[in-house]
């Protein structure tokens, strides 16, 4: 019932009066158009839908439970992916309730305002069992507080990503172009999201991972920080993100600015683990100035020439060279790496307390726009490969001593053979003529046997314990 009161002494109290009984009148109405229905939490069939939705929908109720999107369909195509969106985020927070305000089209074509409110139901164990949602008639939104057109123009042209999020919620109420060309998403798609759904989730970039920063911009401290983002399309990038206070039509307010550091990131990466390889390297490395003066040395540089990192910047580059090769380093190496941009090749390197390193010595060149700005030393350790090198020669020597011994050996022992064996010629020719004389060579032929047997066996044996002595080791197999 509408109660009109009047007050014909002010007839601007009697309008009011009735323009309040018409907006009363309205709501009950309304009221009456409200609609509720619940779905799976898979969406894809009714389980209730109201009498009222012939109303609001302009259809029978049997036609739209045939169609359990019915409600998705009816929406306004401009504020259709927000409210999906909203509803995968409503799926993955069970037990709250969300609430959208969109344009609804009836199936004449009407377009009337509509609030829909959602919420996830549960059975006594807990369990997520359905989507119950409520839709009512509404008023339209109240038109947005012009901004300032300076303000506005500064806001859409700027190149850096700028993000409006609310101070409570964290989620997106505005956004300028490069912010969405950053995400790689439509307007649409970004209202009411949150920047930890465009986030690494791999990488740890969640809402608890930007909680302590929020908190200091709440209290109105300027916070800036590192962020891996993934856009919608494309790889993750890096982006340095700039929070600050911010009011925004009348609601506390977070102004995040977001600037594209991938490359620096990405480069800072690299650099860092040169530096970590550089520090574990058991290569010497050490960087010099123009002049010669040392600015860097790892700890393998550090603990052969056995000084303190606080006493590196006291040293020159030939310090490190032995005073015996210093001239060759200073009159080879270091004009060819100047004028080639890099020198290699065998030396030595010299300790605090005299001993020589031999190394197999790179020296790089650093120039920029043609500007000699300083020199990198490497030097690899080479004396376990020089003293293979020495062993080696020296059992190739041992090897070739060997093989004259025995070639002199099998010189000695065809000379100590042929005249046993040119004594048994003889012998077997005489008997050949003088058969009957067999008794009588018999004496020489057994002496003469002996000798080329012992020569012979002594001869074995020598070039026996040769070959043993010359095998491999295999008692480590």
């Amino acid at each position: 019932m509408i109660v009109r009161k009047y007050f014909p002494s002010n007839p601007s109290l009697s309008n009011e009066a009735m323009i309040d009984g018409f907006k009363q009148g309205n709501a009950i109405l309304a009221g009456l158009r409200t609609v509720a229905f619940a779905l799976t939490l898979g969406r894809d069939r009714l389980l209730h839908l109201s009498h009222s939705a012939s109303e609001l929908y302009g259809e029978p109720v049997g036609v739209l439970a045939d169609h359990p999107n019915f409600w998705l369909e009816a929406i306004h195509p401009e504020d259709k992916p927000a409210v999906w969106l909203g509803l995968d985020k409503l799926r993955d927070m069970p037990g709250s309730e969300i609430e959208f305000t969109y344009r609804l089209v009836a199936s004449d074509g009407d377009i009337s305002w509509v609030r829909q409110r959602c919420r996830i139901a549960a059975n006594e164990a807990g369990v997520p069992v359905r989507i119950d949602c409520v839709v009512s008639p509404c008023l339209p939104p109240a038109p947005a507080a012009p901004r300032h057109e300076i303000g506005n123009a500064v806001f859409s042209a700027c190149g850096d990503a700028l993000l409006v999020r609310d101070a409570a919620t964290l989620d997106v109420v505005d956004a300028n172009t490069a912010a969405l060309a950053l995400l790689a998403c439509s307007r649409a798609e970004l209202l009411r999201q949150r920047l930890a759904d465009f986030s690494a989730r791999t990488e740890g970039f969640d809402v608890r991972a930007e909680t302590p920063y929020l908190d200091a911009v709440r209290r109105g401290q300027v916070q800036r920080y590192d962020w891996l983002v993934t856009p919608r399309v494309g790889e993750p990038r890096w982006v340095e993100a700039v929070s600050s206070p911010l009011v925004h039509l009348g609601r506390p307010c977070l102004l995040t600015v977001l600037r594209d550091i991938d490359s620096r990131h990405r480069e800072l990466e690299r650099q860092t683990l040169a530096s970590e390889l550089i520090e574990r390297s058991r290569d010497i490395v050490a960087y010099a100035d123009p002049a010669g003066q040392l600015h860097a040395l790892n700890p393998a540089g550090r603990a052969l020439i056995g000084v303190a990192n606080e006493a590196v910047r006291d040293f020159f580059v030939t310090d490190l060279v032995p005073a015996w090769a210093q001239p060759h380093f200073l009159q080879t190496c270091v004009p060819m790496a100047t004028r080639d941009g890099v020198w290699q090749g065998e030396l030595a390197l010299v300790s605090r307390d005299g001993r020589n390193l031999p190394v197999m010595l790179t020296l790089l060149a650093h120039k920029r726009s043609g500007a000699l700005k300083g020199y990198s030393l490497i030097g690899q350790d080479i004396a376990p490969w020089k003293l293979k090198e020495q062993r080696h020669k020296r059992d190739k020597e041992t090897l070739e001593a060997d093989k004259l011994l025995q070639e002199k050996l099998l010189e000695n022992v065809s000379a100590g053979l042929l005249p046993p064996l040119d004594q048994l010629r003889q012998i077997v020719q005489i008997l050949e003529r003088n058969p009957a004389e067999v008794s009588r060579a018999l004496p020489h032929l057994k002496r003469a046997i002996e000798q080329a047997h012992r020569l012979a066996s002594a001869t074995h044996e020598f070039l026996k314990a040769g070959a043993q002595r010359d095998l491999p080791d295999n008692k480590g197999h």
